[in-house]
């Protein structure tokens, strides 16, 4: 693997959502999500200059209190790739490598990890 950049999404983890269904709920529960992908993408330009080229590995942990429920985490990853498209890589296809982990912590957090995989087999 080589040198990963790294960086921390702070705040409790909001997952993805569907962007096509109509209703209230979905309507504050996409604003959510569009403001936590916009963090997400500020937070990684801080340490990820400019999109890297070829094939791409992440790391996801996520830290939650277990307080009331944060949602999938295939939901959550998502959302986390979301905000990674045009800043970590060029487009989420070049992703070949996905390690993702829910942990219990008092402070919540998304711990990322970003790497570009030498090989592909």
């Amino acid at each position: 693997m080589a040198q990963p950049y790294s960086f921390t999404v702070p705040g409790r983890p909001v997952p993805a959502v569907r962007m096509t269904q109509r209703g209230k709920w979905v309507k504050t529960r996409a604003q959510r999500y569009l403001a936590y992908k916009n963090l997400v993408s500020w937070t990684a330009f801080q340490v990820i200059l400019e999109p890297l080229e070829g094939p791409i590995g992440i790391e996801v942990e996520v830290y939650g209190t277990g307080k009331g429920r944060i949602g999938d985490l295939d939901n959550i990853v998502k959302a986390v790739m979301d905000g990674l498209n045009g800043v970590a890589w060029h487009d989420d296809s070049q992703v070949v490598e996905i390690r993702a982990r829910r942990n219990k912590s008092d402070l919540e957090r998304v711990e990322v990890k970003v790497w570009r995989v030498e090989e592909v087999s």
